[in-house]
């Protein structure tokens, strides 16, 4: 797209992004019991959490953009995911929730 020279930032159009927002999805999967094996949110353009009950009983947790994140074992009380939030939670006191 072209812009003449003589407009100013004030004057340039602005673009709302076709990208969708909010919780855009939710999926669950459950076993013969009844009892939940995981769950799986995708949010806002590209993010996404799951939970994953592993086969000895272990809990995964996975955050990520699009194909891109990381996982931690969410099985123990100051296990490695607790060890990750105490990180992020240093390095971005900002953000900050309890």
């Amino acid at each position: 797209m072209f812009f003449p020279l003589r407009l100013g930032l004030s004057e340039l159009p602005s673009y709302k992004s076709s990208m969708p927002n909010g919780i855009r999805e939710v999926t669950t999967t459950k076993n013969k019991r009844g009892d939940y094996e995981s769950v799986r949110l995708v949010f806002g353009p590209h993010y996404f959490v799951q939970l994953k009950l592993e086969d000895l009983g272990a809990v995964t947790f996975v955050l990520g953009a699009t194909h891109h994140g990381f996982k931690a074992d969410a099985s123990q009380v100051n296990g490695e995911l607790e060890k990750i939030i105490y990180e992020v939670r240093g390095n971005h006191a900002g953000n900050l929730v309890d």
